[in-house]
């Protein structure tokens, strides 16, 4: 008996090879398609915002008094780059969970604290609850300083408290370089970055850029306060540009136009949050009002954990819908998902 093998028909060998090539296209196509989907359909990245109420008819950029805190009930809906963020976690700023780190900045051409204000200042950092980290450094020269890393010790910070003579505020190798390009240079230099702890900056200074020739007021864009804006904003850090000018100043220098300083304060903290602490054209005679202000702003803030629908490190504009008529959202106007400091 011969063993023959069966033979395939070529039409049949056709037929089934066309149906291989179908497959393998099909697959193929839905491939591509899920590789074109994926980063934003399995991206879940936790991303904390801060956020807090303000009244209805407030526009952004302008001061207003501090609200009670927003509940989960009062937030509709969070969006980032126009994709819902599930809403994982709701807590307060402060005694909450999550950890603050705070910077405070003074200004190297001034002489802060001969007058007593550090009393003040020590009072204020003393009501922080120990969720709040405190760093110290000086504006220098278009950078930061830092002279004292971020700790709970409270008395570190007091101790690198000291007031300049009004020979080294005058020196020019103490010229600040312009506040907000050393706001800038901190947005990018972070001491000990930790995407899991909350940032703000609570900077003393006049807020005049005198390396810009040209005036500035409230009506003109000025770039350095919305360069450093931009920049805070994407190391997710609130400013607190604190409004203050020696009696005396150390040296002649250009002390800038009426209220150029306060109207860049305003400008800077309009899309990055945070708040401008001024009271009118004059620097305060105490500290104690403006820093209490400060306090209710951050207790009147809530940290609210969502799950971004992109991968870390994309900067995205932010919405938050609000489910009450009478107040919106007040939060920084983008985020970087993640919330890492490059």
């Amino acid at each position: 008996m011969t063993l023959e093998l069966n033979s395939i028909s070529p039409m049949h060998n056709n037929s089934r090879s066309s149906r291989s090539v179908r497959f393998l296209a099909a697959a193929a196509g839905a491939l591509l398609l899920f590789l074109a989907v994926a980063p934003d359909t399995v991206a879940q990245t936790p991303t904390m915002v801060v956020v807090r109420a303000m009244p209805f008819k407030v526009k952004r950029g302008e001061n207003f008094d501090p609200l009670p805190p927003l509940t989960p009930a009062d937030v509709a809906q969070i969006k980032i780059g126009g994709k819902v963020a599930p809403v994982v976690h709701f807590d307060p700023l402060l005694k909450g969970p999550h950890t603050l780190q705070l910077m405070i900045l003074l200004d190297s051409m001034q002489m802060l604290g001969s007058q007593g204000q550090f009393v003040d200042i020590e009072s204020f950092l003393n009501s922080l609850p120990s969720n709040v980290e405190i760093g110290l450094g000086w504006l220098l020269q278009s950078q930061v300083k830092v002279v004292q890393d971020f700790t709970t010790d409270r008395q570190l910070v007091y101790k690198k408290l000291i007031p300049q003579t009004e020979k080294e505020a005058a020196d020019p190798l103490n010229d600040n370089g312009n506040p907000f390009s050393c706001l800038g240079w901190l947005s990018t230099h972070w001491p000990n970055p930790d995407p899991a702890k909350l940032r703000a900056v609570l900077m003393f200074t006049d807020g005049i850029t005198r390396n810009n020739s040209i005036p500035q007021n409230g009506e003109e864009f000025n770039p350095d306060a919305s360069t450093a804006a931009l920049r805070l904003e994407t190391a997710s850090i609130q400013p607190f540009p604190f409004f203050w000018v020696d009696p005396i100043p150390a040296s002649p220098r250009n002390e800038g136009g009426a209220l150029e300083g306060q109207d860049l304060f305003s400008q800077m903290v309009t899309n990055a949050g945070g708040s401008a602490l001024y009271e009118g054209m004059f620097a305060p005679g105490s500290f104690t009002p403006l820093l209490n202000k400060m306090y209710s702003i951050l207790e009147s803030e809530s940290v609210i954990t969502v799950n971004a629908p992109q991968k870390p490190g994309k900067f995205e504009h932010l919405d938050i819908k609000v489910a009450r008529s009478d107040i919106k959202a007040f939060a920084p106007d983008s985020v970087t998902t993640g919330n890492p400091v490059k």
